[in-house]
């Protein structure tokens, strides 16, 4: 894994530094509208994210003993959970409708009784894991939702006819935009992709295998699952003109930085409780 994050690091610089001169060029030869392949993907990736943060709640949450823990840590680990839970059902929902929210009932349900199952002696490593997996998630959230409203960028399938609105991506316009993009406020909400933001926190996950001791050589194995994964979403939503290259590029980097540096703080926690297991890794 030391090398694997610098290494898809830069590989997120080099798209970035591809989409800054040939953002509009790629789009064009990309956009396929109403292509089954990215609406597919449009509705699976918001599923998937809201998987990961229902994970990550419930590792912070079901891997407390109740009786034997604080009442004040009990009620805010558990208002973390509810409201963890309840944006992961607001997310299902918005995409996928009253099938999202059946799918995001069931999936919270299996996934409390599952963690609730894990053994004693391992539940404090998950529920470390589990913090990391809701912070990455919701503080890079919070930074592409303030990013979104800054920078204002048109999306491509809304300035067909019109490409003179075009922007790069290092030029804010905040709401000058909105009027001309169609007056809809989506339409000027390209920069950065939060469907890349979604399909990148699935590589928190690899977090799981590291704080389990029979999979933690399978940390890399996960990573790499995931980012296939991320790859594929950011390229169905260029496919969809809903994004440029460089949209794509820092929603899927903000999860990443969030998770390289979560995860070195992680490894601080587990190699000062578990010195023999994690020391060297």
């Amino acid at each position: 894994m030391k090398k694997i994050f610098p290494a898809t690091a830069i590989g997120a610089l080099v798209l970035l530094i591809i989409g800054t001169f040939a953002d509009l060029r790629i789009d064009q030869a990309l956009y396929m509208p109403g292509n089954g392949f990215s609406a597919f993907f449009e509705r699976l990736a918001p599923l998937i994210g809201a998987t990961v943060l229902m994970i990550g709640a419930a590792l912070l949450f079901w891997t407390y003993r109740f009786v034997r823990e604080n009442l004040a840590k009990l009620v805010l680990s558990g208002l973390v959970y509810l409201g963890s839970t309840l944006l992961g059902l607001a997310l299902c929902y918005k995409y996928c409708h009253l099938f999202g929210v059946a799918y995001g009932v069931i999936v919270a349900i299996l996934i409390a009784a599952i963690v609730y199952k894990i053994p004693d002696e391992l539940k404090r490593r998950y529920r470390w894991a589990g913090i990391v997996i809701v912070a990455v998630f919701l503080c890079s959230m919070g930074v592409l939702e303030v990013a979104k409203i800054l920078w204002g960028r048109v999306r491509f399938r809304a300035m067909q006819g019109d490409l003179d609105l075009f922007t790069p991506w290092y030029h804010p316009n905040g709401k000058h935009y909105l009027v001309a993009a169609g007056g809809v406020a989506d339409n000027i909400k390209s920069f950065p992709s939060g469907h890349s933001l979604w399909a990148g926190s699935t590589l928190s996950l690899c977090l799981l295998a590291l704080v389990e001791p029979r999979w933690k050589s399978k940390e890399g194995m996960v990573f790499g699952l995931a980012l296939v994964y991320a790859l594929v979403v950011m390229l169905s939503r260029m496919m969809q003109g809903a994004h440029f290259l460089s949209d794509v590029t820092v929603g899927f980097a903000l999860p990443l930085l969030a998770l390289w540096l979560a995860r070195h703080l992680l490894l601080k926690q587990l190699a000062q409780h578990y010195p023999q297991e994690y020391a060297l890794v």
